[in-house]
């Protein structure tokens, strides 16, 4: 009878490992679909500005970021919406790729590559597109992943 029940243990104790390594695995994976989703968000918000509503544009960078990028753009705010004001120039981001290079559910943590397509129409003029390549590091807040730094990284030639 022992040996029965110590190969029910045994079973029982590898089918709960089977199921919490699973389970594990799902949580990752759906942590690393919602970085991805909403740091490739914040990194087209931080490449996008209506010229016109710049105020308002500033406020959606504040939004999205955290940390030290969040204490750049309120130390800097002022003086970069003064220069967009007089500039006009209005930017469109589109986030083509991106990818979750890093994550730590733990420390709440993670590190995003995105290419993006931003579209720039400057006062009066026509529009011209460029792309663009960035590492962003992220922090998970009480309001969901926002970026705390954000690096360019070069662009190949089209």
């Amino acid at each position: 009878m022992s040996a029965v029940a110590a190969l029910a243990l045994t079973g029982w104790s590898g089918w709960s490992y089977a199921r919490a390594a699973s389970e594990e695995d799902l949580a990752y994976g759906k942590a690393r679909d919602t970085v991805l989703e909403q740091g490739s968000a914040h990194v087209a918000r931080l490449n996008s500005i209506d010229g016109t509503q710049v105020r308002e544009g500033l406020r959606e960078w504040r939004a999205a970021a955290t940390g030290p990028l969040l204490d750049e753009l309120r130390r800097t705010g002022e003086r970069s919406g003064k220069v967009l004001q007089q500039d006009g120039t209005s930017t469109r981001a589109t986030v083509t790729e991106a990818a979750v290079t890093a994550l730590d559910t733990r420390a709440g943590t993670a590190t995003l590559i995105a290419a993006l397509r931003v579209e720039a129409t400057p006062r009066g003029g026509e529009a011209t597109t460029d792309r663009k390549r960035f590492e962003a590091g992220l922090a998970r807040t009480a309001d969901g992943w926002k970026i705390d730094a954000l690096t360019a990284l070069p662009v190949g030639a089209p």
